[in-house]
Formats: C-alpha cells, structure tokens, sequence
C-alpha cells in the first residue's frame, strides 16, 4: 500500500474513532449509543475512503505525480480532520441547547462535504494529472 493509501485508510479511520471517543465522553458507557455513533460515522467515512481510494487508483494510473495523489485523497482527509477536531471540541464543550445533536447531524454534513470536495477534486484531478 502506497504512502497515500495509507492516509486514505487513516482519514477513513479517524472520524468514527474520533466520535467514539467523544461519544464515550459525553454519554458515559451507554455502548449502543457509542456503537451507533461509530457505525454512522464509518460510513460516512466509508464513502470518503472509497471515493478517494478511485480518485488515487486513478491518478497512479495515469502517472501518479504527486500532487494528483494530494487532490486524489483530499475528499477523505480534509473533512476527516474537520470533524475529528469537531467531534473532541464538543466533548471538551458541548452545546448548551442539544447536547449531543451533532452526532446525529454530523455524519449528514461529513457525506455532504465528501460529495463537495470529491467534486471539486475531481474536476482539479483533470488539471493537475496533465501536469
């Protein structure tokens, strides 16, 4: 597995360790809650990993300069490091009206921003691979 890949597998990994352990701050050892927190979170996370894992297939593929695998992995990353410093934030200091609400709106904004940025990344993959 590549450098990349590597960091694929991290920015898929991340975003549900990261809501479990802040779901374990916040709502103690209620283990279904954390166990449904993490599934949503994994396949939001999913989604990201497989979206990005094409895109960097795609990019060694035709060359694999450098920069075309940054693009390639920064639909997962960039969200993946977002919502895992979101997620702990609002453990140190949750909000005062829902605690706890952004564990279920957040994995609906984590694919929301992995459909953005894939876009974005897609239509700049075609750019930087003919570098």
């Amino acid at each position: 597995m590549t450098r990349y890949g590597k960091l694929n597998l991290l920015g898929m990994v991340m975003v549900p360790c990261a809501a479990a352990v802040s779901g374990l701050i916040v709502f103690g050892t209620n283990w279904p809650a954390i166990g449904y927190i993490f599934a949503m979170n994994s396949i939001a996370g999913l989604v990201a990993g497989l979206f990005s894992g094409l895109m960097l297939l795609w990019a060694n593929k035709r060359g694999g300069n450098d920069l075309a695998c940054k693009v390639a992995i920064s639909p997962t990353i960039i969200p993946a490091v977002f919502f895992s410093v979101w997620y702990l934030w609002r453990a140190i200091s949750p909000a005062e009206v829902g605690p706890g609400a952004e564990y279920i709106a957040a994995p609906q904004y984590h694919v929301m921003a992995v459909l953005f940025l894939g876009i974005v990344a897609f239509i700049l993959g075609f750019f930087v691979r003919g570098r």
